[in-house]
C-alpha cells in the first residue's frame, strides 16, 4: 500500500505541485509564488488583500489559497465571484487542476472541507442568504471574494429596496410622507404626485426619522412581494440608518452603507481574502465588505512587475477635434466586418445612436449569454448598456473595445451625491475608476491584445485632467502615453489615418508589439492602499449610529470634517452628520445642516434659516470675464472645444435628463462669461436657470427638454414660468427680466396663456445656438484670439452669443 501522511500540505505553492494537474499548469508563475509566499506569513490575519492586475493568474491563485485553507483546518472554503459566467469559469479552472469544487453551499462535501464551494456574490449576500440573516447557518471557514470592486455594485443593489409607483407599499410610504415633501419643496411634491420621471428628491432626514413606524409597517405587509422579499429582511433592523429618494417612477431605500456583516457567517469567517485590480480606491474593502483599515493597511501587492496584457488606447476626438462620434462611429462598423468589437456604453438612451448599426444590444440578463456567443466566434459590433466590469473578453471575443461617454451613476442616492460632489476629486476619481474597469474588460491575459477607444467630450475631459491623469493606474497611463505619442506623430490625423494607426494593433506590426511591451517593463503596482478617509469615517460612524453610539459617530465625523479640505467634500461630511445628529439633537442638526448648506448648497436644505443668496452680473466686460474663466480651467484649446462640444452633446430634447440639461444650461452662461445660477436646484424655489446679463437684464429659464413635441407649451408649463417671474419680481425688484422657455415648440398649448414677454428657444433654435457655439469655440482655438479681449468680443458678437444679442438670435415669441 501506499504510505500517504497524515500531515497535510498546507503551503499554497507546494499545494500545487500535490494536484493531478492538466499539462498546461506546468508552473505558478513568478508573480504568483510571490503572492502565495506572502500571504502564507500573513494567512492568519482576518482580512487580507491581493492586487494582481487581469492577466496575473488570480483564479489559481485564490483556489490554491482556499486548498491551502482546507488542508489547514481552516474551512469550509468559498470562492465568490461577481456573476454566474465568472463562477463557471473558476469551476472550470479548477476542474483543470483536479481540484474539488462544487457550486452547492448544501454539499456535505463543502461543509466537511473536501470541496471549495465557488458561487457568485448575489447567493452570499442577499435577505434569504443561505450564509444567514441575522443567525449563522452555513458556514464559512475562509473565502475568496474575487474581483472586490466588480462585486461592490451588485452588493450595494443586493442592499437597495425599489419599489415602483404602482406598489402599495410605494403607495403607503408616498401618503405618510406627502406633508412634509410638500413642506419640503412643493413643485417637485406635485411633480412626483404626477409619476412625472424626470422627478425625484430625497426625503429630508427628519421626515424619515419622524415616521419610521408607519414606513416599516408598509414594508412589512408587502415583504412577501418579489420586490422586497430579497432586500427588506437586510433593511429592517437598520431603516433608520437608510436613506429615502422618492422619484415619479419609483422610490429607493438603502443604508449609507452595505452591512455586509449581516450575513453572520462572512463576518465569523476566519479568514477572508480579497482580490482586486490595482485601481484607484481601495475604500470599498472597508466602506463595503467592513474590513478594519487598520488591519489591511500593508495589502499583497508583489514586488515583481506585473504582466498584463496589450493595449492600444486611442481618444479619436482629442487627435482630431473636428471628428464627430458618427465619424467614428463609421469606422467601427467596418472594422467589426472582420473582428469583434464591443462599445460600452453607459444607458439605454446611450445606446440608441448605436442601434442602427449593432449586431446585439446587450443589458441585464442578455449579458451572459450575449458575451458566450462572442466567445465562440465572430458576431461583429455588439453594445454592452452599463457594463463596466464583471465580464471576460478574452481574444477574438473583442479586438476592439470602445467605452462611449462618462459613465452614469445607477441609483438615486448616487446621483444626488455626485450633484453635491460635482468638479470634486472624489467624483473624478469615482468616473476615472469606472472608465478604467471598462477598458480593461477586452484584455484577459498577459498574451492578449486590444484597441481601446476612448469617446464623448466630457470623458476625454476627464482623462485629459491633470487629477484625472494622475488617477489613472500605472500600466494604464503608460499604455495611453505611448499610444498617444504615436498617433500623434500625424497632424490632426484623418478618420483614415486613425484607421491605419488602429491597424498597426490588429495586424500586428512588429514594431508596434516591441514598443508596446517594453513601455510596461518595470511598471510595478503601488504598494500602498489608497483610502478614502471622508468615506472610511462615514462607514465607521454609520456603524456606531447602528448601535444607537451617536456621540461616538459625531465624534468620528468631528475629526473627518477638521482634516477635510475640500470645501463640498466638507459639506457632505456635515450633512451626514446632522442626519446621525439628528436622533439626540434635532435642532442642534438643523444648525450643522445650515452650515453645510453654506458651503454647498446643494445639499439637504434645512427647515428654516435658508437665506437667498441674489445674483449679480460678472464685473467688467463678456469677453474679459469669459477669457479669465477658460484660463482658470482648460489646459489647452482642445480641451475647451472639447467642453463646447459636451455641452451641445447634453443641450437636446431628450426625456428624462433634465438634470444634464440644466446644468449644461448652467455652465453654457459660464462658458460665455456670463453668471448663471440654478435657484429651484439650489433652494427649492425660483426657476430652473437664471442668468445675469453683463447689460443688467436677467433671463428667467424654465427648461422643458424632456417633454414630447405636439401638444404644444402646457397650461402648466406656461403657469410655472409665470410664477418664477414673480418669484424674480420679488427678489430682484430693481430689475428687469426676460421670462424664456427652453422647449421643442413655440406654439401654446389648449388653455395655455403666455407670459408677458416671453421667448422660447426651440428645437431650431438650440441647433443654431449650438452650432454657433461649436464655431465660436473654434475661433477660439487661435492663439491670436482667444486671449485678447477685444478679438474674443467680436467672435461674441459674429456669432450672437454676447448678451445683446442672445435672446433675439436665439429665441422666438410663442405661437397661438
Amino acid at each position: 500500500m501506499l504510505d500517504d501522511s497524515d500531515e497535510e500540505v498546507i503551503h499554497p505553492r507546494e499545494v500545487f505541485f500535490t494536484l493531478d494537474r492538466e499539462p498546461r499548469f506546468s508552473f505558478p508563475r513568478d508573480i504568483q509564488t510571490e503572492v502565495m509566499n506572502r500571504w502564507f506569513d500573513n494567512r492568519d490575519q482576518p482580512d487580507n488583500i491581493i492586487k494582481l492586475n487581469v492577466g496575473s493568474g488570480k483564479t489559481l491563485v485564490g483556489l490554491l489559497l482556499l486548498q491551502s485553507s482546507i488542508n489547514e483546518g481552516k474551512g469550509p472554503a468559498l470562492y465568490v465571484a461577481p456573476d454566474k459566467q465568472l463562477s463557471q469559469q473558476i469551476i472550470n479552472e479548477a476542474k483543470a487542476l483536479r481540484i474539488e469544487v462544487t457550486d452547492d453551499p448544501r454539499d456535505a462535501d463543502y461543509a466537511a472541507g473536501e470541496k471549495i464551494c465557488v458561487v457568485n456574490v448575489y447567493k452570499l449576500f442577499n435577505g434569504k442568504s443561505v450564509f444567514g440573516v441575522g443567525a449563522s447557518k452555513i458556514n464559512i471557514g475562509t473565502v475568496v471574494i474575487d474581483d472586490a470592486h466588480a462585486c461592490v455594485s451588485t452588493i450595494t443593489d443586493q442592499f437597495r429596496i425599489i419599489l415602483g409607483n404602482t406598489k402599495e407599499a410605494y403607495k403607503k410610504i408616498f401618503q405618510t410622507l406627502s406633508e412634509d415633501l410638500i413642506s419640503y419643496n412643493r413643485a417637485t411634491f406635485l411633480d412626483l404626485q404626477a409619476g412625472d420621471p424626470r422627478a425625484y428628491l430625497e426625503v429630508p432626514f427628519w421626515s424619515w426619522d419622524a415616521h419610521q413606524n408607519d414606513i416599516l409597517k408598509a414594508l412589512h405587509e408587502s415583504r412577501l412581494d418579489d420586490e422586497l422579499q430579497f432586500t427588506y429582511p437586510l433593511l429592517k433592523d437598520i431603516l433608520p440608518q437608510c436613506r429615502c429618494m422618492i422619484g415619479g417612477q419609483y422610490l429607493e431605500i438603502e443604508p449609507y452603507f452595505p452591512a455586509t456583516d449581516l450575513i453572520q457567517s462572512f463576518r465569523r469567517a476566519k479568514r477572508r481574502i480579497y482580490m482586486t485590480a490595482t485601481l484607484a480606491d481601495d475604500s470599498v474593502i472597508t466602506t463595503h465588505f467592513g474590513a478594519n483599515p487598520k488591519k489591511i493597511e500593508n495589502p499583497i501587492v508583489p514586488t515583481s512587475s506585473q504582466s498584463m496584457g496589450e493595449r492600444m488606447i486611442l481618444m479619436p476626438q482629442e487627435l482630431n477635434s473636428d471628428l464627430t462620434v458618427a465619424d467614428v462611429r463609421a469606422l467601427l462598423v467596418e472594422l467589426a466586418e472582420k473582428v469583434n468589437v464591443v462599445v460600452i456604453v453607459p444607458s439605454e438612451p446611450a445606446a440608441e445612436g448605436w442601434k442602427n448599426d449593432a449586431d446585439q444590444i446587450l443589458m441585464g440578463e442578455d449579458v451572459v449569454d450575449g458575451i458566450e456567443t462572442l466567445r465562440n466566434g465572430h458576431v461583429g459590433l455588439t453594445v454592452l448598456i452599463n457594463r463596466y466590469d464583471g465580464i471576460d473578453l478574452p481574444a477574438d471575443a473583442c479586438r476592439v473595445l470602445v467605452v462611449s461617454d462618462l459613465p452614469e451613476v445607477s441609483s438615486y442616492a448616487d446621483l444626488i451625491d455626485s450633484e453635491v460632489l460635482s468638479g470634486t476629486a472624489v467624483n473624478l476619481q469615482r468616473q476615472v475608476e469606472r472608465i478604467e474597469q471598462g477598458m480593461g474588460r477586452g484584455v484577459r491575459s498577459n498574451d492578449d491584445y486590444c484597441v481601446v477607444l476612448l469617446l464623448g467630450a466630457k470623458l476625454i475631459g476627464r482623462l485629459r485632467s491633470r487629477e484625472g491623469q494622475e488617477m489613472l493606474t500605472p500600466a494604464t497611463k503608460a499604455q495611453l502615453d505611448l499610444s498617444r505619442k504615436i498617433a500623434k506623430q500625424l497632424s490632426t490625423p484623418s478618420i483614415d489615418e486613425i484607421r491605419n494607426v488602429i491597424q498597426q494593433c490588429l495586424d500586428r506590426d512588429t514594431n508596434w508589439i516591441r514598443v508596446s511591451k517594453k513601455v510596461l517593463v518595470g511598471i510595478k503596482a503601488d504598494e500602498e492602499l489608497r483610502l478614502d478617509s471622508g468615506k472610511i469615517a462615514l462607514r465607521a460612524a454609520f456603524d456606531q449610529a447602528r448601535s444607537n453610539q451617536h456621540k461616538e459617530a459625531l465624534s468620528i465625523l468631528d475629526k473627518a470634517i477638521d482634516e477635510t479640505e475640500d470645501v463640498q467634500v466638507k459639506a457632505l461630511l456635515l450633512a451626514r452628520k446632522a442626519a446621525f445628529q439628528h436622533a439626540i439633537d434635532a435642532d442642534g442638526a438643523q444648525q450643522t445642516l445650515i452650515a453645510a448648506h453654506k458651503m454647498e448648497p446643494r445639499v439637504t436644505k434645512p427647515l428654516h434659516g435658508l437665506a437667498y443668496k441674489k445674483l449679480a452680473p460678472a464685473t467688467g466686460q463678456q469677453a474679459a470675464s469669459l477669457i479669465a474663466n477658460h484660463n482658470d480651467r482648460f489646459l489647452d484649446p482642445t480641451d475647451m472645444k472639447l467642453f463646447a462640444d459636451s455641452l451641445c452633446s447634453d443641450l437636446r430634447f431628450t426625456p428624462e435628463t433634465s438634470e444634464k440639461f440644466e446644468a449644461a444650461v448652467n455652465d453654457l452662461a459660464w462658458f460665455l462669461g456670463i453668471s448663471g445660477q440654478r435657484p429651484e436646484k439650489l433652494y427649492r424655489d425660483g426657476p430652473d436657470n437664471l442668468w445675469a446679463l453683463p447689460n443688467g437684464t436677467f433671463l428667467v429659464i424654465e427648461c422643458k427638454n424632456g417633454v414630447t413635441a405636439g401638444d404644444g407649451i402646457a397650461k402648466k408649463d406656461a403657469g410655472q414660468l409665470g410664477q418664477s417671474m414673480a418669484w424674480f419680481a420679488e427678489r430682484y425688484p430693481a430689475s428687469t427680466a426676460v421670462p424664456v422657455m427652453i422647449h421643442p415648440e413655440r406654439k401654446l398649448g389648449q388653455a395655455a396663456s403666455s407670459v408677458n414677454g416671453m421667448r422660447v428657444i426651440d428645437c431650431k433654435e438650440l441647433k443654431k445656438l449650438c452650432k454657433n457655439l461649436k464655431a465660436f469655440a473654434q475661433q477660439l482655438t487661435d492663439p491670436d484670439i482667444a486671449g485678447i479681449p477685444s478679438k474674443v468680443a467680436q467672435r461674441l458678437a459674429q456669432f450672437e452669443l454676447n448678451a445683446d444679442a442672445f435672446v433675439n438670435a436665439f429665441s422666438g415669441a410663442t405661437k397661438p
